[in-house]
């Protein structure tokens, strides 16, 4: 039997399907309050070439971790609930200022619909303002979904940009700061949206995200520049002005800008810690009762407020267990973070420049891509492992 390190190890090399290979994979396990697995393979970065590894991956390299961003969001808003600066069940259109485009005759929009996915409201083509645009600006009758709120679901990730906004006006407050102050700090995280409190060293570190070209693994995300500190990953604006405007950020019109749904970067560590505030007992426990269920959609069975929900059989070789996270991908990054109450344990992985047009075929059942299917059995294999070794 393989060895877990050398099952994460094969995923470089696509199983031997050289157009299945990918440039870095990690895994990281938390259980009883601690980390007590982790791994990483390939490379962080590569020379100009882009074929020559200049630094490898490691279980501590932050990578912008697409949308397992949402559960930070999610628990910004929980957390701001909690000491009543915002009630997640109240309609947000007082608090944002303008109408928001849904069909008439549903449930007011609030907070928990938002994070739910059930607001109503669907990605239009860019669902993203730069600096010095608006939020407002993306919320045309192209974001209107075909039943009113309440009445349906659809993943849709404007939705983090109003929530982001409803909260940075409610607390008066920009988001970066909120996610910092009220839970990744709280949690001992060295992360934060779009590096927005990371620590410099641990910037500097982090991994660009690529796709391959022409056989060239070619940067997309966080390219040596923006790792080394020389300028902020903000949505920019076309002119020098916009970084001014978002050190101004009045009236907070803009929620957007710090990309609440796919923005945060992290360690594969760093998600594991993440997703274990989902259990019991634990910051973000509240968020793990499904508002929704029920769907067609490969694996899509129940979402809460934020997190994703597996229910029972949807992995295959844990049939008994529950998981509560959140999936991510973008811009060649495939992964998640998931906890698992029965286990009182978290597990997160990832793996780095996927082909998107490759072979993506999603299991009907946990909706998972052969990817993370192979991660998170090495994750729950090696929860095992550790149990058993103590």
């Amino acid at each position: 039997m393989m060895s877990l390190e050398a099952r994460l190890e094969a995923l470089l090399t696509g199983d031997g399907e050289a157009s299945q290979a990918v440039p870095g994979a990690a895994v990281a396990v938390w259980r009883d309050g601690e980390i007590v697995w982790s791994r990483a393979v390939g490379a962080a970065a590569f020379d100009e070439d882009g074929l020559t590894q200049s630094r490898r991956l490691t279980p501590q390299s932050a990578v912008r971790a697409a949308s397992i961003s949402k559960l930070a969001t999610a628990m910004t808003a929980l957390r701001l609930a909690e000491e009543g600066v915002i009630d997640m069940e109240a309609d947000v259109t007082a608090l944002l200022g303008f109408d928001l485009p849904v069909q008439p005759g549903g449930a007011p929009v609030t907070l928990t619909a938002l994070l739910a996915h059930t607001s109503g409201i669907c990605d239009p083509e860019i669902y993203w303002a730069p600096s010095g645009a608006t939020l407002e600006s993306l919320l045309t009758a192209e974001a209107r979904c075909d039943y009113p709120p309440g009445a349906g679901w659809t993943y849709a990730n404007i939705n983090y940009g109003i929530a982001a906004q409803v909260m940075e006006r409610a607390a008066e407050e920009r988001f970066d700061h909120l996610a910092q102050d009220r839970v990744l700090a709280p949690l001992g995280l060295d992360a934060g949206f779009n590096w927005s409190g990371v620590s410099l060293p641990k910037r500097r570190l982090g991994a660009t995200l690529h796709r391959r070209f022409d056989g060239v693994w070619t940067p997309q995300v966080d390219a040596a520049d923006v790792l080394a500190g020389d300028r902020p990953a903000i949505l920019q604006a076309e002119s020098p002005a916009g970084d001014a405007r978002i050190m101004a950020r009045e009236p907070f019109d803009n929620g957007t800008l710090y990309s609440p749904q796919g923005g945060l970067r992290a360690s594969v560590e760093d998600l594991a810690v993440l997703a274990s505030a989902l259990l019991p007992g634990a910051m973000g426990e509240a968020l793990s009762d499904p508002v929704w269920t029920g769907d067609e959609t490969p694996g899509v069975r129940a979402y809460g407020p934020g997190p994703q929900i597996l229910t029972s059989g949807q992995i295959e070789s844990r049939p008994d267990w529950t998981f509560v996270g959140h999936a991510g991908e973008a811009y060649g990054l495939y992964g998640g973070a998931w906890a698992i109450g029965e286990q009182n344990a978290a597990v997160a992985f990832f793996v780095t420049g996927v082909d998107p047009e490759g072979d993506l075929n999603r299991d009907p059942v946990s909706g998972f891509t052969r990817y993370e299917a192979a991660l998170m059995d090495i994750a729950l294999d090696a929860l095992e492992l550790t149990r058993t070794e103590r």
